[in-house]
């Protein structure tokens, strides 16, 4: 068996996810010298919005790479490179983070029975950031890899970028075929219908307990507990 984590509200719980308290901070550190921080709020949602439109068309919009030069085209100054922390300490900020109930159990568990694991993100912050987040709640440490759509440029459900993460984890683990790798995740449109597309099964955590429109999750679960009876 090999698993494949989604990471927003599968590992990882956003207690109050507000993009602005990060901005706050990056505005006081680089920009209070340049603009109000009303005028880079509403320039935030303005490219909020493009965000969707590119997320509509399957793409990714990566937040270091492409939207903090545009705020120094916009405001002035140098384009502002953030590490991989204070990345990391941006999102977290903008989330508040919580660790998913059951994660740590399930994932000791697995790591006992040696089951690869595996982590598949649609996120616009690079995938070193994400996975130092999950250093910081202790749970790093159990997956041998994580991708993020920032760096491969389109999301979940796109099949191809479903298929990297297979591969390479197929490739880990000669002795696995493609019918044994469960992605576990919470979103029935991404994370349901890009594992059946890419031909693998799903944990679909089905927090509150919604009708599969397609029956195409082959488990449906209600917290990643019950993941256990599965493995």
């Amino acid at each position: 068996m090999i698993l494949i984590f989604d990471y927003f509200e599968t590992l990882l719980n956003s207690r109050n996810m507000d993009f602005n308290r990060g901005l706050k901070i990056f505005w006081e550190k680089h920009y209070q010298d340049k603009c109000r921080f009303e005028d880079m709020k509403s320039y935030g949602e303005e490219l909020f919005q493009q965000l969707l439109i590119r997320h509509g068309e399957g793409k990714e919009y990566p937040f270091v790479e492409e939207e903090l030069p545009l705020y120094a085209q916009r405001f002035g100054g140098d384009v502002i490179s953030m590490s991989i922390e204070e990345e990391a300490d941006f999102l977290m900020t903008c989330n508040g983070f919580e660790l998913n109930s059951g994660v740590t159990g399930l994932l000791e568990k697995c790591s006992q029975k040696q089951i690869p694991m595996y982590v598949l993100s649609n996120s616009g912050f690079r995938g070193e950031a994400l996975m130092e987040i999950l250093k910081r709640f202790g749970i790093s440490k159990y997956f041998n890899r994580l991708w993020s759509s920032a760096e491969f440029g389109r999301i979940k459900p796109c099949r191809d970028y479903f298929e990297l993460a297979i591969k390479t984890a197929l490739s880990d683990n000669p002795a696995e075929k493609r019918e044994n790798i469960i992605f576990v995740g919470d979103m029935y449109d991404t994370d349901v219908i890009g594992a059946h597309n890419a031909g693998i099964k799903s944990a679909w955590l089905n927090k509150k307990g919604a009708a599969d429109p397609d029956n195409l999750a082959t488990y449906n679960i209600s917290s990643l507990s019950e993941l256990e009876i599965i493995n």
